[in-house]
């Protein structure tokens, strides 16, 4: 980071910047810590790239305080019930819609079903001791889950115990990432504005011998990682 980002960041760290506010324009900026306007947008970019700031949707002239994200950084392959209970938290959910429809293209292609195939589509909040960290929608495929019903997930329990109780054994997820932000809808139910940027993650789950047995596309509001050994 150039020198104008470092002195942005402490004054973020004072509390000198709130995150629902914009931050003034380069020029004011450029006058209040002493630079000019071409390292000051220098440093605004280097605190954008780490974290600390964020463009304000619509305006991406205008940037401010980037809200800390409810669990920080969350690694690996991992089951959103274990990384709760790592946590020292409680997982929970809170089931919106339970549904059996016709696969859609993109849903078909990626469980390797036929177009028109049912699933088994849920839409449920994701809860760690009470508070809303995610948005997740699950497609399991009715012919291997045959009888699974919405009763069988309430109260936090772990998608993957119910996969079991069917005979499906998780060996493998395959992850696709992307970034968006809030539509109206799943900010209402996030509690907050519409616009902030998110991290979008589909994963379909294969079992020991590479068959798809469950989809899910979640929306989170923190932050990915990852570790390897090297």
């Amino acid at each position: 980071m150039n020198t104008f980002a470092v002195k942005m960041y402490d004054a973020i760290l004072n509390g000198e910047f709130k995150t629902s506010e914009p931050l003034p324009d380069i020029h004011s900026l450029a006058g209040r810590f002493e630079g000019d306007e071409q390292n000051i947008a220098e440093g605004i970019g280097d605190l954008v790239y780490e974290g600390a700031l964020e463009r304000v949707p619509g305006r991406s002239d205008q940037v401010r305080v980037r809200a800390p994200y409810l669990w920080d950084l969350v690694t690996g392959n991992h089951s959103f019930t274990g990384e709760a209970k790592r946590r020292g938290q409680k997982p929970g959910n809170r089931i919106l819609t339970f549904e059996k429809r016709p696969a859609w293209p993109q849903v078909a292609k990626r469980l390797q079903l036929e177009l028109g195939d049912e699933v088994n589509v849920m839409e449920r909040l994701l809860l760690a001791d009470g508070q809303v960290v995610g948005l997740e929608f699950s497609y399991m495929p009715s012919k291997f889950y045959p009888g699974v019903e919405r009763e069988m997930f309430e109260g936090g329990k772990s998608t993957f115990a119910v996969m079991e109780k069917f005979g499906h054994i998780s060996a493998k997820g395959v992850d696709e990432l992307a970034v968006a932000t809030l539509e109206p809808r799943e900010a209402a139910l996030f509690g907050m504005e519409p616009g902030v940027p998110v991290l979008i993650r589909f994963r379909v789950t294969l079992n020991p011998e590479g068959v798809p047995i469950k989809g899910s596309r979640a929306i989170y509001l923190f932050n990915p990682g990852y570790s390897l050994d090297i």
